[in-house]
């Protein structure tokens, strides 16, 4: 009795073990599972990247559907006008439709990259800007954004498909970069 006792604690500790050791986000889920076409960087920092692959022969809600099979995003839009965002906690996956129905781009996004370079419009008709101010963690980051863009002659980034890997982005540092809702000053404690 102590010896199967002993085989069941051994069995699921190595099961415990294992478990920990393929927790996978959805940028590896991505990597493994499509074709990477491109990368485009951030024009604040070289860190923040947008990664696009091609899922040749499905189209965005066999793809959505196998995303969200995998990792459960926090945020689903509707599919509009060609065009899925499945965010994340590290990441905003645009799903587009490419030169055919058939074929998906699947643009995975650090939030730093959508935060300092998309153009707000891409958004319109899929996620609500009081969503992207919580995501983003800059309040009203569509009126903020909008303005910076428009103040760099609409530099700003429309996604790979409108954009493309020819993006270089707004000359400008966006003076919400690291801010969200936190206060603070001269002389105001933190």
């Amino acid at each position: 009795m102590k010896r199967l006792t002993g085989l069941i604690l051994l069995t699921a500790f190595v099961l415990l073990i294992s478990a920990c050791g393929i927790t996978k986000d959805i940028q590896e889920v991505v990597e493994d599972q499509y074709q990477l076409e491109d990368v485009v960087e951030s024009s604040v920092d070289t860190g923040d990247v947008s990664r696009i692959y091609t899922a040749g022969g499905k189209d965005i809600p066999a793809v959505s559907s196998y995303l969200q099979e995998q990792i459960k995003p926090n945020e689903v839009s509707e599919l509009k006008d060609g065009k899925q965002v499945l965010v994340y906690d590290d990441y905003i996956v645009s799903l587009t439709e490419g030169e055919s129905d058939s074929n998906t781009l699947v643009e995975v996004a650090t939030i730093g990259f959508v935060r300092d370079n998309y153009q707000p419009s891409f958004f319109d008709g899929l996620l609500a800007y009081y969503i992207l101010d919580e995501i983003l963690d800059v309040d009203d980051w569509g009126k903020k954004q909008k303005k910076r863009c428009s103040n760099s002659l609409g530099n700003c980034y429309g996604g790979y498909l409108s954009t493309g890997g020819n993006y270089k982005g707004p000359s400008t540092i966006p003076s919400f970069r690291g801010s969200g809702s936190r206060g603070g000053g001269p002389g105001t404690g933190k």
